[in-house]
């Protein structure tokens, strides 16, 4: 993260100052991408979790199986298991 905040910090600046070449699509796609990549409360499906990892389905199951990772949570609302993304980290 040390590595990120200078870039950030320097679009701060250039916003504030105007100097952007960044139109408003692709503004909404940074602040989409910092906010899912800064929120770690979020639950997330099978295929979301090793699609995150960039992992198989087969390789996810073999490493919950062997208690590498977590076992998933069944919660009210959701038919399927789930993973919160901050457990998502492979022992």
């Amino acid at each position: 993260m040390k590595n990120l905040k200078p870039y950030l910090q320097k679009m701060i600046d250039d916003l504030d100052a105007g100097n952007t070449y960044v139109d408003e699509e692709d503004a909404i796609k940074i602040a989409k991408f910092l906010r899912e990549t800064v929120r770690t409360d979020t639950w997330m499906s099978k295929y979301q979790a090793y699609t995150y990892l960039g992992i198989s389905r087969a390789k996810f199951d073999n490493l919950v199986r062997e208690g590498k990772l977590p076992k998933g949570r069944k919660i009210q609302g959701f038919k399927e298991l789930v993973w919160l993304k901050k457990d998502l980290k492979i022992k």
